[in-house]
């Protein structure tokens, strides 16, 4: 059975893999952008702990965003998904129909 670790740079590599794809110029800041906005901050802290070790078997774009995770920066947002932001109304919106 797969560990923890071995689930999460399977996931970061399949996200990396499918940004590679959709938006080839652009797939480490997506990358980024997706841990970010969407992975707990265990599995955050997991995957950049797991890159300052070495990063073994992190694609290059996973890496490079893992990298830029570590940082600390908030990403500009790269998909429509993570493009949340308050309203004029001051109202958050969601992206549930």
């Amino acid at each position: 059975m797969s560990s923890t670790l071995d689930k999460l740079i399977r996931s970061a590599n399949q996200i990396a893999a499918e940004f590679e794809h959709q938006q080839p110029g652009n797939a480490t800041d997506a990358v980024w952008d997706h841990l970010w906005h969407f992975w707990d901050p265990r599995m955050v802290a997991m995957i950049v702990a797991h890159e300052a070790k070495g990063g073994a078997d992190l694609s290059t774009a996973a890496r490079a965003a893992v990298v830029k995770l570590a940082g600390g920066r908030m990403p500009i947002s790269q998909t429509q998904a993570t493009a949340f932001g308050p309203a004029a109304d001051g109202e958050v919106p969601a992206d549930a129909g």
